[in-house]
């Protein structure tokens, strides 16, 4: 279990660092990729103030042309490699050049284009200046006064790369340091969430097979494990039914088992121990073979309790079965029982009615509930059957004229090997367990009705089939 949470820490841990990784890089890209283009977008704003300044100052006068430039020359483009440039061209010849640049054949625009302007028809290009800095360089081509122009002015970027070194040696330190702290933090909140968990975990490691009664005290966990320690108590309550109940069925079978071979046992002893006559062995033989269908009858129902603990009975595999037809039949299967104690079993039965199921598990169902009604009758008694539909469900009723069933006991009919004390040796005591199984697989339910001394009713209530 250690393993476990140890595992589920290491992906916690795993998934936190690689999102969040993922997700400040991302931001530290996307603010990177900004104040770059912030900045370079001043610059571009600069000189394209500049070029409009200088393109401005371009007349004619007495049929030649002029370029003013007395104002531009003053302050930052008269000092040399300032990083402050302009050139004007002129049909392709130099027309004029700023004292910065020094050497006046130095070409401007020979470096990376780095985008167009179609509207102004300006051109940006990323060059080294005279100086062997970075520079960022407008060029504008224009036709006027009879000549083609081209103007570039040019300015370092050396202070504007600072700023973006600067800025991105601060993302390089932050965003690290961001990971490593969310990450340490969402580790200790992750450590500690779990920690509730983790002592769940090690209450649950304690129940086993033999504590199944134990359960987990809802009110000592956090808020969050209430509802996950409620749904494993109902877990435990559902484990504790099975296991009791599978302990109940391994210890009434030993005990019903253990009679019938006593007695096999016994018998062949008695017989074995001298010799006999033939006929004393013919009796010994008939009580051996009347204990060795008893055993095969409990054998039977316990086979057929299993199947249908094994969820044998789906619903998927259900098909139409007439009720009608399958209370006959039942009925024609217990008259030989019935006539031997002179019970009289009489059915009423309303239009046919169709319910949708398994009619060989149906019809064991019917037959077990009729032969305890046999069973558990006096002679001479009367065995009712009789079928109803009430809305949408089909109501079955076995009354008999036996010998009732004591208030106290009236729950625990159902349950495997119970048998009423006044027919202690008829029968396996799995017929009505059986019988409610088969009834509870088919969507119904199965209730008794009884008053010692006057006979028991019992009522089966299933579903009838829809229409299509």
């Amino acid at each position: 279990m250690k393993g476990i949470w140890k595992s589920i820490k290491g992906r916690l841990f795993l998934l936190l660092f690689t999102s969040t990784s993922l997700l400040l890089i991302a931001i530290g890209l996307f603010l990177y990729h900004e104040v770059r283009t912030t900045v370079l977008g001043s610059v571009d704003g600069t000189l394209h103030s500049k070029m409009q300044v200088m393109t401005g100052l371009l007349h004619e006068e007495h049929g030649a042309i002029e370029l003013e430039l007395s104002e531009l020359i003053q302050g930052e483009y008269s000092i040399p490699r300032s990083g402050h440039y302009y050139k004007v061209m002129m049909n392709g010849k130099l027309l004029a050049a700023s004292p910065s640049l020094v050497d006046s054949g130095f070409d401007l625009s020979a470096g990376t284009l780095e985008y167009r302007d179609e509207k102004t028809r300006e051109k940006v290009f990323a060059s080294v200046g005279p100086d062997d800095e970075p520079v960022r360089v407008l060029q504008y081509d224009l036709k006027t006064f009879g000549a083609d122009f081209s103007f570039f002015v040019a300015e370092s970027l050396s202070g504007s790369m600072e700023i973006i070194r600067t800025f991105r040696n601060f993302l390089l330190i932050v965003i690290p340091s961001g990971i490593l702290v969310v990450c340490l933090t969402g580790l200790w909140i992750a450590r500690h969430s779990l920690l509730p968990l983790e002592a769940f975990s090690d209450r649950i490691k304690t129940i086993t097979h033999k504590t199944l009664n134990e359960r987990i005290d809802t009110g000592t966990e956090t808020r969050e494990l209430t509802g996950l320690a409620d749904s494993f108590n109902e877990m435990l309550e559902r484990l504790q039914k099975v296991f009791d109940s599978e302990k109940r069925l391994i210890a009434d079978a030993s005990h019903e088992l253990k009679t019938p071979v006593s007695v096999i046992k016994a018998e062949c002893d008695v017989v074995l121990q001298k010799e006999r006559r033939g006929e004393e062995y013919i009796e010994a033989i008939k009580t051996i073979k009347e204990v060795a269908e008893n055993i095969d009858a409990h054998i039977k129902a316990l086979l057929s309790l299993a199947r249908l603990d094994s969820g044998i009975l789906s619903p998927l595999s259900f098909a139409a079965v007439s009720l009608n037809d399958c209370i006959q039949k039942t009925i024609e299967m217990t008259k030989p029982l019935a006539e031997k104690r002179r019970i009289s079993v009489t059915a009423t039965l309303e239009d046919d009615i169709t319910i949708a199921g398994n009619r060989d598990s149906l019809a064991e169902a019917f037959l077990n509930i009729l032969e305890n009604g046999v069973n558990y009758n006096r002679d001479n008694g009367a065995l009712e059957v009789s079928v109803k539909r009430k809305e949408e469900k089909a109501f079955v009723s076995f009354k008999d004229t036996g010998v009732g069933i004591q208030r106290e006991n009236l729950r625990r009919v159902f349950d495997r090997f119970y048998r009423a004390d006044s027919a202690r040796s008829e029968g396996t005591g799995l017929g009505l367990s059986i019988a409610r199984s088969v009834i509870e697989a088919h969507g119904g339910e199965i209730t008794v009705e009884s008053e010692p001394g006057k006979g028991s009713i019992f009522t089966v209530a299933l579903p009838v089939k829809q229409e299509q």
